[in-house]
């Protein structure tokens, strides 16, 4: 199979509302009508309600009860709202596959997206753009369930029992593997340029010329949370931390090793969308 044949197979492929586009394309735009978004958000009834939803969870912890999307922006911040409508919007696209563990699925998502966020602050990077790559880098991998889950299937068997790596098993079974599909999905759903290029560079940052901070704290937050997987205790994560890769997102592995503590109490406050 050819990665185009997986994009003409557009009866399978997941739609998201034209709003929510209209929010991913405003990450690359400084000149934005909030007032109007917002009016636009409040016009679609089901993002509409898991925004309210989460807005008024403990999480965000309003000082009041919020009651529109227009207040939500008010309380929160513009940001912290369109980075609600566009995961709502992404994980309400994507239907149920058979075989596909999908909630498993968002919750590693969100948790690298949280991780993410956090390695940004350092780094002196928007943390909502850190969030939104985090929670899309692996996207890929259910397209790839979408349009060919018997293979996939036989690749999580074989990821899982440790045999061998993902990209490897995809690229030698199916030609191509989840980042490619990533980032054209990515394209084609007009993601910032930098989002795109942090999925295509997630897992070998120092190959990108020039080096962009997105993709090496977007690489950073996978080994985090791969590590936190496994139970491992902060010495374990700080020695697992690439100095190189840090050393791109103008961080280093004996600074972030002091905020690893930090990690425990780490939520995206998200969880509700994946329940």
């Amino acid at each position: 199979m050819k990665l185009e044949e997986v994009f003409e197979q557009t009866h399978k492929l997941p739609t998201i509302p034209k709003v929510v586009q209209e929010l991913i394309d405003s990450f690359s735009n400084e000149d934005i009508d909030i007032d109007t978004i917002a009016k636009k958000i409040a016009l679609d009834q089901v993002i509409t309600a898991k925004v309210l939803r989460l807005a008024n969870s403990a999480h965000f912890g309003a000082s009041r009860q919020i009651g529109s999307v227009q207040e939500a922006v008010v309380v929160l911040g513009f940001n912290t709202v369109r980075t609600l409508v566009v995961a709502s919007g992404i994980t309400g696209a994507f239907v149920a596959t058979p075989g596909f563990d999908r909630k498993k699925f968002w919750k590693n998502s969100l948790q690298v997206a949280t991780v993410a966020k956090w390695l940004a602050k350092p780094a002196k990077m928007n943390g909502e753009v850190a969030f939104t790559a985090g929670m899309i880098h692996n996207i890929g991998e259910m397209l790839i369930h979408i349009v060919a889950p018997e293979v996939a299937a036989k690749i999580d068997q074989f990821v899982e029992n440790g045999a061998a790596d993902r990209v490897a098993l995809e690229d030698n079974n199916i030609g191509f593997d989840y980042v490619m599909v990533g980032e054209e999905l990515a394209r084609r759903w007009n993601f910032p340029v930098a989002i795109q290029q942090a999925i295509k560079y997630q897992n070998q940052p120092e190959n990108q010329e020039p080096s962009d901070k997105l993709s090496a704290i977007l690489n950073l937050a996978k080994v985090i949370t791969h590590q936190q997987h496994e139970s491992a205790a902060n010495d374990a994560i700080a020695a697992a931390i690439p100095e190189s890769v840090a050393q791109l997102a103008g961080l280093t592995q004996a600074g972030l090793a002091e905020k690893l503590d930090e990690l425990a109490d780490l939520s995206s406050g998200l969880d509700e969308l994946i329940a």
